[in-house]
């Protein structure tokens, strides 16, 4: 399956086979000696070499602007494979291409484009062979990698690492300050690359590789890609289904390793064929450039069937853009402990008139997110029942605002049965023996339980293989239903599934296909279960829903910073809510947050803490300064006004597109990095219509001029503050703006 983009016509007049190679090379790692030079395949975008005796990745080079390395130096030392078996007596094996007796390199060509062929055999002395192919179409500055393992041993393959892609610290003798974009929650993006970068990223490790984190496992696609101002290097898989895979940048002594782990959990003697291709290419631009390659394939693909405007299953009241309003009914937030009733919101029905007086403050629908509801304590599954305060208030709640036009939220957590809880000093090992959770839960590859261990809390992972662990979701999601919320956020924390080496559960003993599967059926279980309580239930999860699951929620509680990947890629398909931790450290960055969820296509989201006022977040004590309560509930009355009301059919239904030039405007930095005091992003309706959403949070006047793109000569309306003008320009043109403190625009184009 191809990731197609749009390319020059006369590409393959461009295209060149350069090759110093005469029909097939074969060769002897073991000799040390490089006699024979790499495979070159040159094009228009790219410049690829392959060591014609190793099989390994010489370089791959960006040719679509200034000529630039996209591989550390050395990168043929590097392996063009690595793989982990878990052997008959549970002890793993890891080999390498490097390991091959023997290794074969050749090239075909057909009306596409070329292909590379390379065969691994004997490896480590094993009887393994791998043969890896390499697809070069003419017309794109893409290719296709893909691998078939050999296994005539009795092992199960525990993972794949293919290719193995290595990138460079920046140079301190260049100005080229390089940057990493990867699928983290709602998106990360990272730069310079540096060592620094080990404060953020994990190290390369064996133990790393032993557990996907796509899908839901807080990867939410399946792109990655390394730029900087002279070139860039586009990652992907191109799989439809979601299958478990490991997606994520790591830390190397000498760069960073762009990792792509495989799962496909087969035991020899068998065949083992990549069911999808890695994708890797060439780009110029940012990572708005790379993630529109990736758009363009994700638009074509199942998951992407139905956008927002046609899905049935949507609740209308979503569109409506309700202010979430989350509150704890016990504690501060997770891990302050003794978490201490707040009589303010317990039981749930004195929250009734902190809420009304925020619902006319706002002017707005709200969306009251009730945390800390639980009997064990905050966060504690499955004892999680009677709430805190009573059934009776709890469902009285429930009643009155809906009443109001509200729709009430509450989240379970996940995949997790907690058996500890600092907070209140729970102990649920009596309740784990009693309802037979060991039964249900995911095993280390040493056998042992697969416990997370916080400082505020304990909890085992469950493993969504057994039939135990399945029923314990199930049985949360229809007690959180049965008290009446309109939302339900079940799978907290991401969803998917997670890794389990059980030899005695029903499924292979390594990570695979089967979690995938597994968890489909769960989601399919759990959305049913809920509609059979409330039909009209809306079903959310924490962070962005990985892609293939685009079409089972309705709603999400993001986890959005300063790169909209998410949003970029999946807006028209689904809206989530801005969620939390996002920096809100003094009032300042409180509207920020607001402008930033704003103009990137988010619903907005308050915390309160006692005395029903709006608190900086949720991550918060309460021991800080209280924020300027009117200065705050009038910025987001105005921002959630303009998203339902001039704005609506861009931030509610449209498509982001990659950001026109704003300049002239001062900027801010809270600790994520500068950020304009403008904040700003361009959008297309579903009608074609342009536009550029703008919102200034700062307390000065700001001057931003915006440079339209586009030709002819189009209709404008500008909508600034509370003015709205119209005027015929022709494109490309600028226009200039003078904003009021804490006000907001859009430029539309028709």
């Amino acid at each position: 399956m191809k990731i197609r983009h749009s390319f020059n016509r006369v590409w393959w007049r461009r295209f060149i086979f350069l090759t110093f190679l005469i029909g097939v090379t074969t060769a002897s790692p073991a000799t040390g000696i490089a006699s024979k030079p790499p495979v070159i395949v040159v094009n228009s975008g790219y410049r690829l070499l392959i060591d014609s005796e190793k099989g390994t990745i010489v370089a791959f080079r960006s040719t679509l602007g200034p000529s630039s390395e996209l591989l550390i130096p050395g990168h043929a030392d590097l392996p063009m494979f690595k793989i982990e078996f878990l052997d008959d007596h549970s002890q793993f094996k890891t080999v390498t291409s490097l390991d091959a007796k023997h290794v074969t390199v050749s090239r075909s060509r057909n009306e596409d484009g070329l292909s590379i062929e390379i065969e691994y055999n004997d490896i480590a002395q094993l009887p393994l062979d791998v043969q890896v192919r390499i697809r070069c179409p003419f017309q794109e500055p893409l290719t296709y990698w893909n691998l078939v393992l050999n296994n005539r041993t009795t092992f199960w393959v525990g993972h794949i690492q293919f290719p193995v892609i290595e990138v460079p610290f920046d140079s301190r003798r260049e100005k080229h300050n390089s940057h990493i974009l990867w699928s983290f929650a709602d998106g990360a993006l990272a730069g310079p690359v540096e060592s620094s970068l080990a404060g953020r990223l994990d190290y390369d490790s064996p133990e790393t590789w032993r557990a996907n984190n796509y899908p839901g496992q807080w990867a939410s696609t399946q792109l990655m890609a390394y730029y900087d101002d002279s070139g860039g290097l586009y990652i992907a898989c191109d799989d439809p289904k979601g299958l478990p895979k490991f997606l994520n940048p790591l830390m190397a002594m000498d760069g960073v390793v762009m990792g792509l782990g495989h799962y496909p959990a087969t035991r020899g003697p068998s065949n083992t064929k990549l069911p999808y291709n890695v994708v890797l290419g060439t780009f110029l631009g940012d990572w708005y450039v790379a993630a529109e390659i990736y758009r363009n394939w994700a638009a074509q693909q199942p998951f992407c069937a139905t956008k927002l405007t046609q899905r049935k299953d949507y609740p209308n009241w979503l569109n409506d853009s309700p202010v979430g309003i989350s509150f704890p009914m016990r504690g501060q937030a997770d891990w302050d402990p003794p978490a201490a009733v707040n009589p303010e919101y317990t039981p749930l029905t004195n929250a009734l008139p902190y809420l009304n007086k925020l619902a006319s403050a706002l002017a707005s629908p709200l969306m009251p997110i009730i945390f800390n509801w639980e009997y064990g304590g905050p966060w504690v599954q499955p004892e999680s029942f009677p709430p805190v305060g009573g059934e009776a208030p709890f469902r009285e709640f429930m009643v009155a605002a809906k009443g109001q036009g509200w729709h009430p939220v509450l989240y379970g957590d996940g995949l997790r049965w907690i058996t500890w809880q600092k907070n209140t000093d729970y102990d649920g090992m009596p309740y784990f023996k009693a309802h037979g959770g060991e039964s249900a839960i995911a095993r280390n590859w040493d056998g042992s339980l697969m416990e997370n261990i916080w400082e505020w809390r304990k909890n085992y992972a469950v493993c969504v293989g057994t039939d135990r662990g399945r029923q314990m979701i199930l049985d949360m999601t229809r007690g959180m239903a049965q008290l009446g919320p309109d939302v339900v956020q079940q799978f907290d924390q991401g969803p998917g599934p997670m890794v389990c080496y059980a030899t005695d559960h029903g499924h292979p003993p390594v990570p695979g296909p089967w979690m995938t599967e597994a968890f489909n059926q769960l989601i399919r279980s759990d959305t049913d279960v809920a509609k059979s309580i409330n039909p009209g239930v809306a079903l959310s999860c924490e962070g962005a829903p990985p892609e293939t699951y685009l079409q089972d929620f309705q709603v999400w509680d993001a986890r959005e910073q300063t790169c909209p990947l998410f949003s970029f890629l999946y807006h028209e398909y689904l809206n989530g809510f801005e969620g939390f931790y996002t920096n809100r450290l003094n009032d300042e960055a409180l509207r920020a947050s607001v402008a930033r969820a704003l103009v990137t296509g988010y619903m907005m989201n308050l915390t309160l803490r006692d005395k029903g006022l709006v608190h900086y977040d949720w991550d918060q004590p309460w021991t800080k300064a209280i924020p300027d309560q009117a200065g705050i509930l009038d910025w987001s009355k105005t921002a959630n006004h303009f998203r339902v009301g001039p704005a609506r059919d861009y931030l509610v239904y449209g498509r982001m597109l990659r950001p026109w030039t704003v300049s002239g405007v001062s900027q801010r930095d809270f600790g994520w990095g500068k950020e304009p005091s403008v904040m700003t992003a361009t959008w297309r309706a579903p009608d074609g219509r342009e536009g550029v959403v703008l919102a200034n949070y700062a307390d000065l006047r700001e001057s931003p001029r915006v440079e339209l793109e586009g030709r002819g000569n189009k209709e404008l309306i500008l909508y600034n503050g509370a003015g709205k003008e119209q005027r015929r320009v022709e494109l490309p043109t600028v226009v200039d703006l003078e904003m009021e403190p804490r006000s907001v625009g859009l430029i539309e184009l028709r």
